[in-house]
Formats: structure tokens, sequence, C-alpha cells
């Protein structure tokens, strides 16, 4: 004990020589003893490698922007091996980024207690071009081993003006020291916004022009998290203004010349350029083969719908500028999420409906800062029709969703309607009709010969995955989400689908399932587990939560499951009835079991009301899915009454 107690003080002391040392500055090259004798992270001992200290300069002035970064690291375990390859991302359009001055190399330790180094050499640096808007500068660090500190450093110059890098001060593994100084002259005004509780109360009057945070986690992998970024310590910076000089005074009188836009100056700027939703000849020519003038209003809204979701196939890119013209996108019958929806909303425009284009971002590229009246935060437009006082979001993306389900990945609050008069802030509400019902028949009423009937129903988001599942992969691959295909082989004759096509309409299916074993006829009792693997597994079992759970739409999943016995049998044990509440109506777990006779009914129902909980919900939610797992784990005990081998 009293050794364990000196290896945690000699841990902390190097912890704090580290962070001091730090605080003042490391040069590259210069290793200290203490940051040798590192042998784990205290506050993360299952980190398999720590960051000792990565700081960023940034030096602002009329002609660049320079971001100087050093780096370094010490490997822990084997695992952490794989810090040694190394990739610095840039913004390569318009030659608006490069990077620059690259230096790296790996100390190690030799038998004698003496540092030996292993640069990286210039032929080992490569600049890659990732797409037509990033490029990668990528290299490996030599001999990187367990207890190796490898360190780089490099120069990111920018042309970009709007807004200053984000800076994380947390990153994959632990982070012992993370600090920025931005440098500026008098004329450059940036506003500042701070995320995350530490650095909002280390810098609570934010003075000066450095922030260092100290011994900071690493992002945990968590389930039910759209984007990790929403909710670790940050900084972000946005021009506010610059002065210059005033040519026409004399002696050039300095003025401010202010770069904060407004979302309605945003929005004209972006429509102006936008040259698309004009072309009324052609969407009334397209409209007269889709509608035949009897439909109602909603009728109308799915017909338009349907043709552009299933004339069109999205290409996966992401553009708020449409390219190819209405003609020509139909024509390739190909083209990015903006042609398809702009599409949209020209033939719904000139179907009479008051639609408007509406920008959006994806959930998982984090929330839309609405301080920031940045074009760069959307990724997306979508349709949004003004229909009996509400907005309605329409993207026709996938020939898997209907009208009324937009892809989950657009289910991030907030989309900005560009309404030419008065553009405007509208809620994103995510489709309540999301549920999956699974009915199984198990029938031992024929030993020799038992069969399983599998029934599911699903609608909503549910549904809309499984088409695109079934399309892309098959019935048996989808089959095998539910059941081990290897003890139960479905009888493809028996398989029958409803709907699958018509996306609007509950998916439905059944078919026949091959049971190779039934009843167990050399033992007294026979133990069925009613769930898979999947259904027992608990998304929530770490002891704390560092991120706000998503769940992005209300879901509920129903199972009805049945039991038909031969003569001889009987039913030992089956779980009873049991129901689980969250609070404030936020979810729900239910079991009801009914025998009667050689029948036994089992029926499950979860569901989650609510899009979002907070981390503070997190002890609830974990213990709700632990009950809801201890009881959907019980067993169905069936017992043999007459039996054979009594002599």
């Amino acid at each position: 004990m009293k050794k364990l107690k000196k290896s945690l003080l000699l841990i902390a002391f190097i912890l704090l020589a580290i962070s001091s040392s730090n605080a003042k500055g490391i040069k590259f090259g210069k290793v200290s003893k203490d940051e040798f004798a590192l042998k784990e992270c205290s506050y993360e001992k299952e980190a398999s490698a720590v960051i000792l200290s990565r700081t960023c300069t940034v030096n602002l002035s009329y002609s660049v922007i320079t971001y100087s970064y050093h780096v370094r690291i010490k490997i822990l375990k084997e695992e952490g091996i794989n810090q040694g390859n190394v990739e610095l991302s840039y913004y390569r359009n318009n030659n608006i980024e490069n990077i620059t001055k690259v230096k790296a190399q790996t100390i190690n330790l030799n038998a004698g207690g003496k540092q030996e180094i292993v640069k990286v050499e210039n032929s080992s640096i490569f600049d890659v071009d990732v797409n037509e808007n990033y490029g990668e500068v990528r290299f490996s660090m030599p001999d990187v081993k367990v207890g190796s500190i490898i360190e780089y450093k490099y120069t990111t110059n920018s042309q970009f003006y709007s807004y200053l890098d984000t800076w994380y001060f947390q990153g994959e593994i632990p982070t012992l020291h993370s600090s920025i100084r931005v440098n500026m002259p008098e004329t450059f005004r940036y506003n500042m916004v701070m995320f995350g509780n530490r650095i909002q109360v280390k810098y609570a009057e934010p003075k000066g022009n450095e922030w260092v945070l100290t011994n900071m986690p690493s992002i945990q992998e968590e389930s039910y998290v759209n984007n990790y970024h929403d909710f670790i310590e940050q900084l972000r910076f946005q021009l506010a203004g610059y002065y210059t000089k005033d040519k026409n005074s004399l002696g050039g009188t300095p003025i401010f010349v202010n770069s904060m836009t407004t979302y309605e100056a945003l929005a004209k700027e972006y429509i102006e350029k936008v040259n698309y939703l004009g072309r009324s000849n052609f969407a009334k020519k397209q409209l007269e083969t889709i509608l035949d003038g009897s439909e109602n209003n909603w009728e109308k809204l799915e017909k338009i719908y349907d043709f552009v979701r299933t004339s069109v196939k999205w290409n996966g890119k992401y553009r708020i500028y449409p390219e190819k013209s209405p003609p020509n996108l139909l024509e390739e019958k190909v083209g990015s999420n903006s042609e398809i929806n702009y599409l949209l909303v020209l033939l719904l425009r000139n179907a009479g409906f008051e639609c408007n284009p509406a920008l959006a971002r994806s959930n998982t590229r984090g929330l839309i800062q609405k301080a920031y009246p940045l074009l760069s935060q959307f990724d997306q437009v979508l349709a949004c029709v003004e229909l009996y006082g509400k907005q309605h979001f329409l993207n026709a993306t996938s020939p898997y969703r209907p009208y009324n389900l937009i892809a989950e990945k657009d289910l991030n609050y907030h989309a900005f309607v560009l309404r030419k008069e008065k553009p405007y802030w509208a809620k994103i509400t995510p489709n309540k009709k999301n549920y999956q019902q699974i009915s199984i028949t198990y029938d031992y009423s024929d030993l020799e010969d038992p069969i399983c009937n599998f029934k599911i129903q699903e609608l909503g988001y549910l549904a809309s995955k499984s088409r695109e599942k079934l399309s892309e992969d098959g019935a048996e691959s989808w089959m095998s989400d539910f059941f081990d295909l290897e003890k139960c082989d479905f009888n493809k004759d028996s398989l029958k689908f409803k709907n699958e096509k018509k996306v609007s309409l509950s998916l439905q299916m059944k078919c026949d399932l091959n049971l190779e074993s039934g009843l167990d006829e050399y033992s007294d009792f026979t133990y069925f587990n009613l769930f898979n693997e999947q259904d027992l597994k608990n998304p929530f079992l770490k002891e704390s939560r560092q991120y706000r759970i998503d769940y992005n739409y209300p879901r509920s999943k129903t199972y009805i499951i049945k039991f038909i016995l031969p003569e001889g049998y009987e039913f030992e044990d089956y779980p009873k009835g049991e129901k689980y509440v969250l609070n404030q109506g936020a979810g729900e777990f239910m079991l009801i079991s009914k025998k009667s006779g050689n029948e036994l009914s089992i029926r499950t129902t979860f569901s989650i009301n609510i899009e979002s909980f907070s981390k503070e919900y997190y002890g609830d939610l974990s213990e709700f899915y632990s009950q809801m797992i201890k009881t959907m784990g019980s067993q169905v005990v069936i017992k043999k009454v007459n039996n054979i081998s009594e002599k």
C-alpha cells in the first residue's frame, strides 16, 4: 500500500512538473527527464498515449495569417504507436491555405539513458490532395515504440480572415497542456466565443491574448452522439472588422470597416448567386406529366416529391450552390443535394405551393451557431413548404424516404428559410411515427417439423433504413439482423413483402423459418432466449457521460412472441409482467405475458419519446436500460412432463 501511494505521488509530481514546464514554454528537441519518466496518465490510466504539449501561436498581418504549431506526444502503450502516423489537414481550394516548415522527430532513451533523436527526412513528407477542397501533409515518425516521445511542428499559412481556425483543447488522447496565443495588430477586431465549462470559468473575464488549459481528458467515444465537437473545450474567433485609411480624406483618416454581416444580408447575397428558380416554362411542362389535376394539396405534394426522388440519383455530394440546370439534371439523372432539392422547390412553386429553399447543416457536423452569420456553416439545402400554417421540410435525395421524412442527418433543430422578402429561422421537427413491430410464433405442435412464423412491420426512419438495406444488400442480409440464419434458415419461397416500393406506407414482411432443432427430447428441460444479442446490448454502461444523448427522433419497438407446445410439455418458467418508465414520459418499457394451456404469449414494448437527453439525465437512462435488458434476458423454460427415460 505504501509503494502504491509513493507511485501515485510520483506520477502526480511528474504531471505537475511537466505542466509547470509547459506553462513556461517548451523548445523543440529539449525533452525533460520528467517527460521520459511518465508511464501513464494519472486521470486516464487506460490511455495509450498522452499529448504532453500542444501549442499554437497565431500571427495576423494584412498579407497572411500564420499558425505556428508545436505538438509533443508520449507513447504509453503499443496501441499508441499509431500516433506516429501524422496527417495535417488544410483548405487547398483557391490556394487559401498551405502548410510549410514541417519538422518532426522521434526521441528515445538508449540503454545508457541517453537521448537518441531520429528525424523525419524531407523526402518522407508528402503533400496529398484529398479532394477538391482539402489537402493533407502526411508523414510517419521513425522508430516509434512504447516510451518514445514524438514531436513535430509546422506552420499553416492562411488567407482566410473571416474567422480563425477553431482551437480545440481536447483530442483523441488526453492532453496535459494545451494553449493558444493570438497576436494581431490593433487594427483588427475579432469576436471570441468560448465553448466548454472549464474555459468559461477560467477566463470569465476575457483579457490578454493567451489561453491555457491543462490535464484535459480525451474525447471519449460514446453512443448516440451526433458530433463530439459540440461539447469539447474550444475557442472560436470571428472577424468583427478592421481599421483602414480613408483614401478620400486628407492624411488618410482611419475608418472602421465592419465585417460582421447579418443573416438577412447573407440570404440576399446567396439568393442573388443562385439562378435556378426562374425556369417556370420548363417546370410547368414537367408538371403536366406528373399531375392530372384531380389531386388535393397533400397528394400533389407527394406526387411531385416522388417524381424528384425517383428521377434523380444523389451523387453523395453536399453542395449549397447548384451547378446543373434543371433540364441537364433530369437528362443526366444524377446530381448533388442542392440540385435535387432546388428542382423540388422549382416544381412545387410552379404547382402553386409557397415553397422556399432552406439552408441547413448536417447534425454530424455539429450544431448551427446562430451568432455566426457565415455561409460556411451550411452544407444542406432543403425544400420548405408552408402549408396550412406550418412549415414542412423536404429532402428528395433518397429513393427510400417518403415526403414527410427528411434525412436523419438533417435533424439539427433549425434551418434558415430563404424567403425573399423576409428570411427566417424555422424549427426542424422530426417525424414522430417511427416504429417497428416484430411478431414471432414458435410452433412446436409437430415435433418432427417445428416451424417459426416471422412477421415485421415498420414505419418512418426504421422502414427507410430497411428499404435501403433490402435494395442494396438483399433480403438474406437484412434478415440476419433479426435471426441467426445458421440456426434458423428462412424459407425463401415463403418470403413476402408488402409496400416495399410504396415508401409512404408501412413496410411489411412475413416468412417461415425452418427450425433445425426443436424441443430437447433427451432432457427434462428446454431453455429459450427470447431476444437476440443485439437487443440485449446496453449502450449506456459507462459510469458517467460527457455528452448529450442524441436520439434525433422518437421511436418505438414492439415484440409479440408466441409459443405453441405439443402434448407432454408445459411451461415451467417465463418472464412475468414488468414496467419501467422514464421521468416526464420520456420513455417506457413494458412486458406482458399470458399463458393459456399449451400456449404462451409475451409482448414487450419499448419507446423513446423525445429527441435528446442532457448528460444529467444519463443515470436515469442507464438504469432504465439495465432494468429493461435484465427483464428481456429472462428465459422461457419448457418442461417435459412425460419423461420417457423413467423406468
